[in-house]
């Protein structure tokens, strides 16, 4: 069976590709961004912009199964929801008998909502569950990589480390994603899963604290506050599920797993991968 995975050149889609790759499944890899010669473990890599519709049937042909992980905040509409569109109808037409998507969790609830992003991801699930193709849907909370880029941004700001008064999150390894979603491609469809969400609830004072002292991050850290309905529902929880699967590596392993370089992290500005959650 050839799966698809559209936004294989993401940091999810790597870690996905490689488990396929490793399994020895049949993979191809869909992007709008150029190949990566030097890091990308498959030959079976097509162009696919699900913006502009150019290449996505030609990607689309011939797979079994797509697990779905292109999006982009900042075109949510035209990405997460016609783009998603899109790729629906084409896997109609090509008889695909499988469509996963990942998703995130709470974004149905209160406040969540208000967000222009989740309520494109929130219309992606819509589609996908009304498409007639055999679907599974997997939300899941903040991956601790998206964390680690968030901090990392914040930490721009001269001379102090702000952060969002009483945010909680419970971050997950993106790994442990990863491999969920390829024993989703294995069972079949299953509809809308069970969340998948990281062992601890955590504030983002101590995320930012533990951040901090394991990238060497000295300057003073102030609790910056935030209106809003969005603001207020994070503030609640409303991102996390304790009631769902639970994921095993803490943001504290996961930090130490992914040190610095010695000497690279004095300022926190270099780019790091863009996962979007």
């Amino acid at each position: 069976m050839t799966t698809l995975v559209t936004g294989g050149s993401g940091h999810l889609g790597r870690l996905l590709v490689a488990d396929f790759v490793r399994a020895g499944h049949a993979v191809r890899v869909m992007s709008s961004r150029p190949r990566r010669i030097e890091s990308e473990s498959t030959d079976a890599w097509v162009h696919g912009d699900l913006m502009t519709g150019a290449g996505v049937a030609a990607a689309v042909a011939g797979a079994e199964a797509i697990v779905h992980l292109a999006s982009d905040p900042r075109q949510a509409r035209r990405v997460d929801v016609e783009g998603t569109r899109l790729l629906l109808e084409h896997a109609r037409s090509s008889g695909v008998s499988h469509v996963v998507l990942v998703s995130i969790t709470g974004i149905d609830r209160p406040g969540m909502r208000e967000f222009g992003y989740y309520r494109c991801k929130l219309e992606a699930e819509e589609l996908v569950r009304t498409s007639g193709v055999p679907y599974s849907i997997l939300r899941a909370t903040q991956f601790h990589c998206f964390l680690d880029l968030l901090l990392r941004q914040l930490a721009r700001v001269p001379l102090v480390l702000p952060l969002p008064r009483g945010f909680r999150f419970q971050p997950v390894d993106e790994g442990e994603v990863a491999a969920r979603l390829a024993r989703c491609i294995g069972d079949g469809p299953g509809g809308r899963l069970g969340d998948l969400v990281g062992p601890e609830v955590l504030d983002v004072e101590t995320l930012g604290r533990l951040w901090a002292e394991a990238r060497g991050v000295t300057r003073p850290r102030i609790r910056i506050p935030v209106p809003g309905p969005v603001a207020r529902a994070f503030r609640a929880g409303s991102n996390t599920n304790p009631h769902a699967d639970h994921g095993a590596v803490t943001w504290q392993e996961w930090l130490d797993r992914h040190a610095p370089v010695p000497g690279a992290v004095s300022t926190p500005s270099g780019t790091a991968g863009s996962p979007t959650r």
